[in-house]
């Protein structure tokens, strides 16, 4: 037993490193997990100890992150550590078959199998492959949000944010600038490559777009989505509008519908409501909300919002 500490140790300290970049820091927190390792022996599954350990770690790591967030600089490296994500199904990469993968390519599961499950050091990695450090780096965090936009689709999660450097949020972001820029010239011969066989209502004309502002996903059915597009007008309103999609087997942006003007859109009061909680808060793990607000209308006789948007406006 006290050997395998020893080398649990060992393993924990090098997870740690990959996240704070401090050695005393890792030595603490990889103590930490070995201690928790010792306590919860008994329990833990042999064959999944490494995969134990790797989450244990992580979690502390992000814990001390979480204590130092009025570091800049720390701030900074937790943002990064988001990228280590564990998916709807609670099971880290390293306990993912990477082999179902069609989307990466036989070399880049090569670097992720010895990256997760064999611990292979990211300077032994580059060397071994023949990659910058730093290249390598940005490969591994370009091919884990691949990774978990997939599990995000084949998990039905609705209502999210675009995965920073996937190829479709690169499309969508292309998408979306091209569309603000036929709004506000009025030349929707811009979008014909979208548009082909498309929806398109006439309420399109009433949208007037100052600045784009945010945007979320939802996820329709198979190879059908939904996009939310947030904007101000010229007169400095809050505006929403929804797009139905498609993803053409290239990985493109098809138009279905174009817009879908919610029936109403309610704005939350922030000094009644904490914007930071409020999607944590309200909304159940698969991104619906949960009415634990009440309904649109229940919400406006309370007060605890206003109503900004109807349908009526784009007609």
């Amino acid at each position: 037993m006290e050997k395998q500490l020893k080398i649990a140790l060992g393993k924990a300290k090098q997870i740690a490193m990959n996240y704070v970049k401090n050695e005393d820091k890792a030595e603490e927190i990889a103590q930490l997990s070995s201690i928790q390792l010792f306590l919860n022996y008994d329990k833990i599954d042999k064959a999944k100890i490494n995969s134990w350990l790797f989450t244990v770690t992580r979690n502390l790591c992000l814990d001390y992150f979480r204590e130092n967030k009025t570091n800049k600089e720390l701030l900074v490296d937790s943002q990064e550590l988001e990228k280590y994500v564990v998916f709807e199904n609670q099971h880290p990469i390293e306990e993912l078959n990477l082999d179902l993968y069609s989307f990466i390519s036989a070399r880049d599961k090569a670097i992720l199998k010895k990256y997760y499950y064999d611990n292979v050091p990211i300077t032994k990695l580059a060397q071994s492959f023949k990659i910058k450090q730093p290249q390598l780096k940005h490969k591994i965090y370009l091919l884990e949000n691949e990774i978990k936009l997939f599990h995000l689709f084949d998990c039905g999660e609705v209502y999210f944010k675009p995965v920073p450097a996937t190829k479709l949020t690169k499309n969508l972001n292309r998408f979306i600038s091209i569309l603000v820029e036929a709004l506000q010239t009025n030349d929707l011969h811009l979008m014909k490559r979208y548009f082909k066989d498309a929806i398109v209502h006439s309420s399109i004309d009433k949208i007037k777009i100052k600045s784009y502002e945010a945007s979320k996903i939802k996820v329709e059915c198979k190879n059908d989505y939904l996009i939310v597009i947030g904007y101000l007008d010229f007169d400095d309103n809050i505006r929403v509008f929804n797009i139905r999609f498609t993803i053409t087997d290239s990985g493109n942006i098809r138009v279905l519908e174009i817009p879908i003007i919610p029936e109403k859109v309610l704005l939350l009061d922030k000094k009644i409501v904490d914007p930071k909680s409020l999607e944590k808060k309200y909304t159940n793990k698969k991104g619906f909300y949960n009415n634990k607000l009440g309904t649109v209308e229940e919400m406006e006789k309370k007060g605890i919002g206003k109503v900004i948007q109807t349908k009526e406006d784009f007609e």
